[in-house]
């Protein structure tokens, strides 16, 4: 009998068999972890915020009085999962060796370690609640250890480098910590101590649970500080500081109090929401890397940002005031509602200072704000905007780990006009009303720019979504040319990337009639505008230093000098040093010396 007919179609099962079980073998494969690279990405971040809610951190450290011995600790992360398909991926910016026990749901874990992550396996994840418990050895790198003292600092994306966890902002969490340490020091956290153990020579310190809190924000400062406490409009403060002068501490502390106070009183007011974590701290830190931190309820401070020497300065007085302000601001603008990704972490930024200084500045009305305004904020921004290689506002983070990169110039000079031109053609009772409900919307959530701009536009006539794309969205500045015209001066934008852009924005012109300057407000935008009347015997452009842009200017204006107020004569040096460096009408020894 032949048997090649029935041992035909047998091969052809038994191949296509084997084929499809090498299709599910390859399909079983994670393409999450297939693409891990160290840092947070985007992708990784966007699947995690996909499938993880209810998150909670409970994580216990043993601090040793030696910044020479290691630190012991763990985690208890507890969460939901909406599918268990994919493997579990955590952070963990840290050697494999400083990993101990891990265990999942109770069981021993089969994790692996890789590019900074620990991956644990679907096959041990469930759908519902998920318990995983790491036993292991903080990482050094951001708890900034001193002799006598240490404090973390997890901006942006550093949380990673001392505890495994979930490192991205929209993955908001509450945190519990336990800290032991020596008997001798003192401790703050995000939220207040719930139980003191002492035990000899040590104490344990075990804090209350806190609100749902973004990752960079969780913090902790411990060590050899002296502790000052205060009652302010009936809420309680406590300063942690390790100033020795004692005399430098008294002459400063009423003040530190007080502005604290004063600006927690005007949030609460113009937000319409109460302080809304469960504690205000704050801990002055010798040689802090910034002038302050945020973190919540914990704020860190440079020591000697806010212990001022004898006989201050106005601009030292100044500055602290509008530091304090800017770190109580973020308690609601950055804390409170965070950025959803750190492409928007300028939004926090810019928000702070703008509100700090509305709270500071009516408080030191010698002071020309509008000036010191212009010449902060405007050289700095033009510095880049007028290059080829500037960047916009907000752009692309593909990975937290590059985070660092977006900071610079436009951030923190150019962002702060933007938000002053959107309150003024927004209205500032509109502004307000809209940040109100921004907040309330947002609130112990994550928001994106665009959420924001969504809200306000409904509040007015304007068409925020293109204003924003130009202003916020794409890099670089208008050019203004003046067109006479059958005896009238019209003004009008050009875009020299030939883009035919337009930045909608309000400035003043002033001009000189009969030996006097008169001032007036102008809308500039796609149309033409007029400017000048023609018995102006002289005209400033942007008189009031509003104006983005490069700006014609008549270098003879420098002959009107004595004629002009601060802010006229500000506004004319920045336009004339911005035109020298075009090669417009003025050369550098003209400039110079004029």
């Amino acid at each position: 009998m032949d048997l090649m007919p029935l041992c035909r179609p047998f091969k052809e099962l038994t191949f296509l068999t084997v084929l499809f079980l090498l299709s599910g073998a390859v399909a079983g494969q994670s393409a999450l972890v297939e693409t891990l690279r160290p840092g947070v990405t985007q992708q990784l971040a966007k699947h995690r915020k996909s499938v993880l809610s209810r998150l909670s951190y409970d994580l216990s450290f043993d601090l040793p009085a030696s910044r020479d011995q290691s630190i012991a600790a763990s985690a208890v992360i507890e969460f939901d999962l909406s599918d268990t398909d994919e493997p579990l991926v955590l952070d963990f910016k840290e050697s494999a060796e400083k990993i101990g026990a891990v265990e999942v749901n109770g069981q021993q874990s089969d994790y692996r370690f890789e590019s900074e992550h620990l991956v644990i396996p679907a096959r041990e994840l469930r759908l519902g609640q998920n318990i995983i418990g790491v036993q292991f050895t903080a990482g050094d790198s951001s708890l900034n250890r001193n002799p006598e003292f240490l404090y973390t600092l997890f901006v942006p994306d550093r949380a990673r480098t001392a505890f495994p966890l979930f490192d991205q902002p929209n993955l908001k969490a509450r945190y519990t910590l336990t800290l032991t340490m020596p008997a001798d020091w003192e401790a703050i956290a995000n939220a207040p101590l719930q139980q003191f153990e002492a035990l000899g020579e040590r104490k344990r310190l075990s804090f209350a649970s806190t609100e749902l809190i973004s990752s960079y924000l969780f913090s902790f400062v411990a060590g050899k500080f002296q502790r000052e406490t205060r009652q302010i409009s009936g809420r309680q403060m406590t300063m942690l500081h390790r100033e020795s002068d004692r005399e430098k501490v008294e002459r400063n502390l009423d003040a530190i109090f007080d502005l604290h106070g004063a600006a927690l009183n005007w949030l609460e007011e113009y937000t319409a929401i109460d302080y809304p974590f469960q504690k205000f701290d704050f801990a002055l830190i010798p040689s802090f890397q910034y002038g302050g931190m945020e973190h919540v309820g914990a704020i860190q401070y440079r020591a000697d940002s806010l212990l001022l020497n004898a006989q201050p300065s106005q601009t030292q007085l100044l500055s602290r005031a509008s530091l304090i302000a800017h770190e109580t601001a973020h308690m609601w603008f950055g804390d409170l509602v965070t950025m959803d990704w750190f492409n928007d972490v300028w939004t926090k930024e810019v928000f702070a200072n703008f509100m700090a200084a509305k709270i500071v500045n009516p408080s030191f009305p010698e002071v020309n704000h509008d000036l010191n305004f212009l010449i902060r904020h405007f050289p700095s921004a033009y510095v880049v905007d007028r290059t080829e290689g500037a960047n916009p506002i907000r752009q692309d983070l593909q990975n937290l780990n590059e985070a660092g990169t977006l900071y610079g110039n436009i951030i923190y000079n150019k962002a702060p006009i933007m938000m002053q031109q959107l309150e003024t053609l927004t209205g500032q009772a509109e502004f307000r009303a809209g940040m109100r409900e921004y907040l309330a919307n947002f609130a112990y959530g994550n928001a994106t720019w665009p959420d924001l701009i969504g809200i306000l536009e409904r509040k007015t006539e304007v068409d925020l979504r293109s204003w924003s794309e130009v202003w916020v969205n794409t890099p670089g500045r208008p050019h203004f040319l003046l067109e006479e015209s059958a005896g009238n001066t019209g003004l009008r934008q050009v875009d020299p990337t030939g883009k035919s852009r337009i930045w909608p924005q309000q400035f003043s012109v002033s001009e000189r009639i009969e030996g006097s300057w008169r001032l007036d407000s102008v809308e500039s935008g796609q149309s033409e505008i007029a400017v000048f009347d023609s018995e102006a015997s002289a005209g400033l452009l942007n008189a009031d230093g509003r104006g983005y842009g490069l700006f014609p200017v008549d270098p003879e204006l420098l002959s009107e000098w004595e004629s002009l107020d601060d802010i006229q004569q500000g506004s004319l040096l920045v336009s004339l040093f911005e035109n020298l460096l075009e090669g417009n009408r003025l050369s550098a020894d003209e400039y110079l010396n004029r």
